[in-house]
């Protein structure tokens, strides 16, 4: 792949590195040139991945709070040489503790250091900020990055850690106190062992950047490690299309694609019935090799189970990094709207819940959901998610503990029961129920203003946040009809499993 910004085709001076930059000239060189010269290339942010980087500023906002008396290097990109100057300044300053967003230079690198903490001893400690509860791998280069640069721009780092919040943290009726809420996690001795090959790095991605064109990088498995590659659409646009491509195969290992593409099978019908696979992949080869389901074992007893009045039930849920409340640690789900449909003759009769208040909604959900379950009937869901939601109610809400635990006893995860006994060509490799429903019904998500859980969480949190009353109604309206459609979906799936279970087809097994 050769691409040069328009009108480029001399070498040019390198520009500077950032830490960021960094980090994508290790995930990939094509990553950093893209992130360089041609940002256009990758699709604008979406509200998800936005949001993801708003919680990150908050999580960094309050754990700045752990500093009494910091400061921040307000300076922008824009004005890096003002930053660096005004951090110059403070560091000199006896009476600083600590600095917020510190700006340094060295051998043309910028970074901008979350926390900056003056030890007592003497010298500083770098602290860098993740609004995550563990330590990636990925953080251990990003703090060598730094302390390559501020050791290099002349500070005295004597330690290094990466702040976390604490995930066995659990709220009281107190706001989070900053000091419990994280954890400190000393990477001073990993980062280092990392600093001998940060400049030889440095080197590298500056050589490739002065180059008249990029280089010349293949996808591949390095597109989603550490971190999904904005580029990999563009990068893929002229990628042959298969009819159901080797990728379908689930969780396909490196090695075993390798050795497909060693042989030049690119097709899952194309793999011999001798290759090795896992029972799950050699049932997707099997299914599209002789274009038909597969049906195995008893699928007509295992869904002769269901018990009437049979009641289909979805959750959705929001996952707050910093607990909003009583009992919750970070990132714990909690449910905030639920849809029930109950299976009729001829109709489907549906209720539902949205927790419109800012107030915990797990006390007023579970009275609604023990009301709309009844007491009697098989309660089918899709995946064992709604199991773990209606234990952390049990938890959240123990005078109801009984009574949930009656209904988490009823529950019957079609998930599980059409991995286990059915395949479909058209499932391309998922049982998720986006892939299964439109492969077994003329239904879809398309025309839905919310089309999956994590957009509904991001927008329910965000219309609790907004003053605008329309705004918010209308985003609960939307929210209801995506909770709703998932239920009417697995009403919808289970109907079309029971007659493929009753009808087998010719040549289907009954039997694996």
């Amino acid at each position: 792949m050769k691409t040069s910004p328009p009108g480029l085709t001399e070498p040019r001076t390198a520009p500077g590195l950032s830490k960021s930059r960094y980090i994508s000239g290790s995930q990939c060189h094509l990553r950093l040139w893209f992130d360089t010269y041609q940002r256009d290339f990758a699709p604008v942010v979406d509200e998800v991945s936005q949001f993801i980087f708003d919680t990150g500023h908050e999580v960094g906002q309050l754990a700045c709070t752990r500093y009494p008396g910091g400061r921040l290097i307000a300076q922008d990109y824009r004005h890096f040489d003002e930053a660096v100057e005004e951090t110059r300044r403070l560091i000199g300053d006896d009476r600083v503790p600590a600095l917020f967003e510190a700006a340094f230079e060295h051998e043309g690198v910028v970074v901008r250091a979350d926390v900056l903490e003056r030890l007592l001893e003497g010298g500083w400690r770098l602290v860098e900020v993740k609004s995550t509860t563990r330590v990636k791998e990925v953080f251990l280069l990003d703090t060598a990055v730094q302390l390559w640069v501020l050791r290099g721009a002349g500070l005295d780092v004597k330690d290094a850690c990466v702040l976390t919040l604490d995930s066995r943290f659990v709220r009281t009726e107190e706001p989070p106190d900053p000091h419990a809420l994280f954890r400190l996690h000393s990477v001073l001795e990993p980062a280092t062992a990392l600093l001998s090959q940060v400049p030889k790095e440095v080197g590298n991605m500056k050589g490739m950047l002065a180059r008249a064109e990029a280089p010349a990088i293949a996808p591949g498995d390095h597109c989603n490690t550490p971190y999904t590659c904005p580029y990999l659409g563009h990068c893929t646009r002229h990628a042959p299309r298969f009819e159901h491509g080797i990728d379908e195969l689930p969780r396909l290992s490196a090695k075993r694609r390798d050795e497909l593409v060693a042989l030049g099978i690119s097709e899952v019908r194309d793999i011999p019935p001798d290759f090795t696979l896992s029972s799950t992949q050699h049932i997707v080869r099997r299914a599209v090799a002789e274009s038909r389901d597969l049906v195995r074992g008893d699928f007509k007893a295992s869904l002769a189970r269901l018990e009437e009045p049979v009641r289909h039930l979805d959750f959705e849920t929001f996952a707050p990094a910093i607990p909003r409340f009583v009992g919750n640690r970070p990132y714990a789900s909690i449910p905030f709207l639920f849809s029930v449909h109950t299976e009729g003759v001829g109709t489907h009769q549906h209720e539902d819940y949205l927790h419109e208040g800012t107030d915990d909604p797990r006390p007023m959900l579970t009275e609604r959901l023990i009301q709309a379950l009844g007491t009697r009937g098989s309660i089918c869901v899709y995946s064992k998610f709604e199991h773990q939601v209606v234990r952390g109610l049990m938890h959240a809400v123990p005078r109801r503990a009984e009574a949930l635990q009656r209904i988490l006893h009823r529950l019957v995860d079609l998930h599980a029961i059409i991995r286990r006994h059915y395949y479909h060509p058209e499932f391309r490799g998922s049982y998720s129920l986006k892939s299964v429903l439109p492969a077994l019904t003329d239904t879809d998500y398309e025309d839905l203003a919310i089309t999956d859980g994590q957009l509904a969480s991001v927008r329910y949190m965000r219309a609790l946040a907004t003053d605008d009353e329309a705004e918010r109604q209308t985003t609960f309206k939307d929210l209801r009809a995506y909770c709703e459609r998932d239920t009417m979906a697995t009403v919808q799936v289970l109907a079309a499993i029971r007659r493929r279970a009753s009808t087998p087809q010719a040549g289907s097994e009954q039997q694996e």
